[in-house]
C-alpha cells in the first residue's frame, strides 16, 4: 500500500466525525463527494471520535481503492488514534501545503481535519489531498515506517559523540 502511487479521486470515501462535527455533516460530505463515494463511519446520535477512527481505519487499512477523512474538533485526537493502526497513515493536515506534502511526500491514506479551522479552509485542504499525487518519493524512509509497524527495525543504539570544549 505504501509505494502505491496516484491520487485519490475516484475512491471509496470513509467518513468519520464525533459529535462536533455533526451541525456541519452535510457540507463535509458534499466537498467529498466531488472525489468519489462516501461512506459514513459514524454511529448514533453522539458519534464519538474514537469509534469513528476506528470504523474509518479498519474500512481503509490494506485497501487501495479507499482512503479516510476523520473530523474532530482538532483533529489531533482523530490523528493520534487513526495511526495506531497497521496500514493506515494518518496526516492532521491545517493548511493545503500540509495536505499536499502529506500525499506527494507520506503517501497518507487518512486526512485529519480540525473543525475550528473553518469548512472552507477544510474544503481547499480536501481538494489538496484527494487531487495530489503520491511520487513515489522517500519510499526508503516509507518502507522503513513500515517496518516500524511490526516492529521489524531493531533500535540502532546511539554513538555518544564528543563535544567540543570552548
Amino acid at each position: 500500500m505504501i509505494s502505491q502511487l496516484g491520487h485519490h479521486s475516484g475512491k471509496h470515501i470513509v467518513f468519520g466525525f464525533d459529535h462536533h462535527g455533526l451541525p456541519e455533516v452535510d457540507a463535509y460530505v458534499e466537498s467529498l463527494a466531488r472525489y468519489g463515494l462516501v461512506l459514513s463511519a459514524a454511529q448514533g446520535e453522539q458519534p464519538h471520535y474514537l469509534t469513528s477512527t476506528q470504523r474509518v481505519c479498519e474500512r481503509v487499512r490494506g485497501r487501495a481503492d479507499a482512503v479516510g477523512v476523520l473530523v474532530c474538533s482538532t483533529g489531533m485526537g482523530v490523528s493520534i488514534a487513526a495511526n495506531k493502526f497497521s496500514g493506515v497513515y494518518a496526516a492532521r493536515c491545517l493548511t493545503v501545503e500540509d495536505a499536499t506534502m502529506a500525499r506527494q511526500i507520506n503517501n497518507c491514506n487518512v486526512l485529519c481535519l480540525a473543525l475550528r479551522s473553518g469548512r472552507d479552509v477544510n474544503a481547499e485542504i480536501i481538494t489538496a489531498f484527494m487531487t495530489t499525487a503520491y511520487e513515489g518519493r522517500k519510499l526508503e524512509q516509507l518502507s522503513r515506517i513500515t517496518m516500524f509497524e511490526h516492529d521489524l527495525v531493531p533500535v540502532e543504539p546511539a554513538r555518544p559523540r564528543a563535544l567540543k570544549s570552548v
